[in-house]
């Protein structure tokens, strides 16, 4: 029998072109970065040369490998296509980084409109700060994330746009005279310069009583009568909280749609579709 071109193989040789390396392959394609690396030494025996060569960090496609990735794509679109007509295929998994601010709604709905809209795809979703989903993505652990900049500066790339809200427990008494007190995310934080700036600007003094890691434990820490929080409103509020009164008014935060290296264009499209009507919907 002569030499042949598996399909896993060649799904590990278009990644590694699609995500600029075998890290990011390996994490796209939820294999190790040995199990890629091992398929490309494969095609390599069938072809008999190099199909990719390091430089620097990275990888470059060799003359040989260009050819090679070119009917890879070929024959992977052919296959795929056979399989979906056979009705054989598989729902690919949809790994969606995710802040956890306003998770509890936007989520719900966002589950909803992606299975309409993506319906070959299975979601599962990963909640985090911003900056681990910011890594994420740059190490191709996540395919999409939604992130939040508490800033609002970016709107023209932005899906959306939310209030920021300051909360408070329903029991929080402040003695006159006496700072407002700051419940916050420990750094770095897209929130912490915004609150600090408003309150700066309007001459009203402050001190950070809590710094907390997680969103449940700034609830905890709010809900406990321990200060006040700046937060994207996205929905209802948290039960046991409420907007916090006479304080100043604060700006609006972006909301950001991000794919990894390689991510299918029209899933990124698609996405940002979906995030941009439920949060018009939810606001």
């Amino acid at each position: 029998m002569g030499q042949v071109l598996d399909i896993a193989p060649l799904r590990s040789l278009v990644a590694v072109a699609d995500c600029g390396g075998f890290h990011r392959a390996a994490a796209a394609l939820h294999l190790t970065q040995s199990a890629v690396s091992q398929h490309l030494r494969r095609v390599e025996a069938v072809v008999g040369q190099p199909v990719v060569e390091r430089s620097g960090r990275g990888v470059v496609f060799t003359e040989v490998g260009h050819r090679v990735l070119r009917h890879a794509r070929t024959i992977l679109a052919a296959h795929d296509t056979a399989l979906e007509d056979l009705g054989a295929t598989e729902h690919r998994l949809l790994t969606i980084g995710a802040t956890e601010h306003g998770a509890d709604v936007m989520l719900a709905g966002l589950t909803g409109v992606l299975r309409d809209r993506l319906p070959d795809r299975r979601v599962r979703f990963r909640l985090d700060r911003n900056v681990s989903l910011a890594d994420s993505i740059d190490r191709g652990l996540v395919d999409l994330a939604i992130m939040v900049d508490g800033s609002g500066l970016d709107r023209a790339n932005a899906s959306g746009v939310v209030q920021l809200k300051w909360v408070a427990a329903r029991t929080l008494t402040r003695r006159i005279g006496d700072p407002l007190p700051l419940v916050t995310f420990s750094e770095p934080c897209t929130l912490r310069e915004p609150a600090f700036s408003i309150l700066e600007k309007q001459g009203v003094p402050y001190e950070v009583a809590v710094e907390c890691g997680d969103l449940s434990g700034l609830y905890a820490a709010v809900r406990s009568g321990l200060g006040v929080a700046l937060l994207p409103m996205i929905g209802r509020l948290p039960d046991g909280l409420c907007v916090a009164e006479g304080l100043p008014a604060a700006n609006c935060a972006s909301i950001l749609v991000r794919g990894r290296a390689g991510i299918d264009a029209d899933v990124l499209s698609t996405f940002d579709a979906a995030v941009r009507d439920v949060l018009a919907a939810e606001n």
